[in-house]
């Protein structure tokens, strides 16, 4: 006969813990973020390291779990960010502080998207999914970027539901504050947070700057307003438009914090507003390390005019073509899929 004991538990109040505790099968365990038990929570950090974790929301079990390691330091990131939250705010405000410090440090990963990779690791890809194993990462998917804004809100008492607006199932958040619906989009908001933009996808609060002062996301004004006083001085005629604007602008928007994909949306925007008729391509490439890791990285070209935000010296760089020709055929430098540098020709085994 079969033995019949669960392997894997669902886990929502303490009454669920007694149960776990007398069971020795048990490997899985679904945490229940719909409505997050810090008792449960506490006891799991203490003496959860024999399970691996999913969350469970609205009664849906998660399938991809992660190991109790990328847990743990997750939810201890998880509680920074609570106790972070600034005293005296209301649920509106707490709801936008959350929104705004989840946006800061997570990021998209541009090794896990078909169009731009031959090859990729599905255990990556799985891992970010999982909400915890996104915020270890501190890259995720929409799915999980919504799941974790999700449990934030309701470890703090706020109503935060997921939404499918689409037939691809791409989720939006809707919360419920005094009888009001705000519909938020983190997935498409990221950039902007980065930048310290005013927020777009956050339903009738983008644009309330005494909120934004108050949860500490700006200190006087969003990065638009900087950036359109600091190149007011430019003379778009001369020949080093583009990286005057690269160097007047990255400290306004903070380019050393900003992951490289929404650096390239945030670059690819100031362009569009300020030289829309400059030719100007922003393509993504990657250093190739040692054990084959893919370091993403931007490069911006102009009349044969290349640079690149190097993080090292939080700076841009001019590059010249040279120099960019021979490292892409000494293999030190990788160019992503479907990208067409201006001037230069990559051969279809150099794109990976």
């Amino acid at each position: 006969m079969k033995d019949k004991s669960p392997i894997i538990m669902c886990i929502s109040t303490m009454e669920d813990i007694d149960k776990l505790k007398k069971s020795d099968s048990v490997k899985y365990v679904n945490l229940d973020i719909s409505n997050p038990n810090m008792e449960v929570i506490y006891y799991l950090l203490e003496n959860g390291e024999k399970y691996s974790y999913s969350d469970m929301l609205d009664g849906k079990k998660g399938y991809i779990y992660v190991s109790f390691d990328i847990f743990k330091e997750s939810e201890l990131l998880i509680l920074d960010i609570i106790k972070g939250i600034p005293t005296n705010l209301n649920k509106i405000e707490i709801a936008k502080y959350l929104y705004i410090t989840l946006g800061k440090i997570i990021g998209y990963d541009i090794n896990i998207l078909p169009d731009k990779n031959e090859t990729f690791n599905l255990q990556n890809i799985n891992t970010i999914n999982n909400m915890w194993g996104s915020l270890y990462n501190l890259k995720g998917t929409n799915v999980s970027f919504t799941k974790i804004y999700a449990y934030l809100c309701h470890i703090m008492g706020i109503d935060c539901n997921l939404i499918a607006t689409s037939n691809s199932g791409y989720l939006k958040n809707i919360l419920t504050i005094d009888n009001k619906s705000i519909i938020t989009d983190i997935t498409q908001d990221i950039p902007f947070i980065q930048g310290s933009f005013k927020t777009r996808y956050f339903l009738g609060y983008n644009d309330n700057i005494e909120l934004d002062k108050k949860i500490k996301y700006i200190k006087d004004n969003y990065s638009e307003y900087k950036i359109e006083n600091a190149l007011k001085s430019i003379n778009y005629d001369e020949k080093n438009t583009i990286k005057e604007i690269l160097l007047k602008t990255q400290n306004i928007i903070g380019a050393s914090d900003i992951k490289p994909i929404e650096l390239g949306i945030i670059y690819d925007l100031i362009f569009q507003k300020y030289c829309p008729n400059y030719e100007i391509s922003i393509n993504n490439l990657f250093i190739n390390d040692i054990y084959h890791h893919k370091e993403h990285f931007i490069l911006i070209s102009n009349n044969n005019n290349y640079y690149s935000y190097n993080y090292n010296r939080a700076s841009f760089v001019e590059l010249s073509y040279d120099e960019i020709i021979k490292n892409i055929e000494d293999n030190k430098i990788g160019v992503y899929l479907n990208e067409k540098i201006p001037s230069i020709s990559i051969s279809k085994e150099k794109a990976i």
